[in-house]
């Protein structure tokens, strides 16, 4: 028996509206992403690659549903997912998790590093506020990042600490995907392969 593909899709396209006039009328269609297909395996890595512009961003936000597609079909562990409701994907978002391109800016500014990590497993119900801070520790530790600094806001990491706050983020509810888009492109070189490196050990 073959194991479906963590994630499978297939001639994804999103078009984004060129509106013009006071009416805001639709004089035509900038095509974002126009037939992307790929697969991903349990435990393997998919890179993509592209010049500035040409979309990568919004493949990885039309995958997690975070743009709706225009066209084309994801498929979750074998289930399509692409026309679900917000309602009927949120158990599926316990499966995908993002790391974004700026930690800051993806961090909430009025809370608590743990806090952050900790409400995912709060909001999707799957332990309780002493699971859930033992839990958060926890994956701390594994991100290189010690139990105190979860009293910390986000300004008080450097670029590359927050990077790893958001990655423990995504790991809260040990997901089957992690959709990175480009990681580590507004970290300082000397860190970049620190949080590489943290991406594959994780991985392994």
């Amino acid at each position: 028996m073959t194991t479906a593909p963590v994630i499978e899709v297939q001639d994804l396209k999103k078009h984004f509206p060129i509106k013009k006039g006071l009416l805001r009328r639709t004089v035509g269609q900038v095509h974002a992403v126009d037939g992307v297909s790929f697969s991903i395996a349990e435990g393997e890595t998919l890179g993509l690659v592209g010049e500035s512009g040409c979309g990568k961003s919004t493949v990885a936000r039309t995958v997690m549903r975070l743009v709706e597609p225009t066209a084309g079909t994801i498929r979750l562990g074998g289930t399509d997912v692409t026309q679900l409701s917000k309602a009927e994907m949120r158990p599926f978002r316990r499966q995908m998790q993002m790391v974004f391109q700026d930690p800051f800016s993806s961090l909430n500014p009025r809370m608590t590093a743990g806090a952050i990590v900790r409400e995912p497993l709060l909001v999707h119900g799957v332990a309780s506020s002493a699971e859930a801070d033992a839990r958060t520790a926890e994956i701390f530790a594994q991100v290189g990042l010690r139990a105190a600094q979860m009293n910390n806001f986000p300004h008080q990491f450097s670029g590359g600490q927050r990077q790893r706050v958001s990655i423990a983020r995504a790991l809260s509810l040990n997901p089957r995907l992690i959709v990175a888009d480009e990681p580590v492109s507004a970290l300082d070189v000397s860190i970049q392969a620190q949080v590489i490196n943290l991406l594959m050990d994780l991985q392994r």
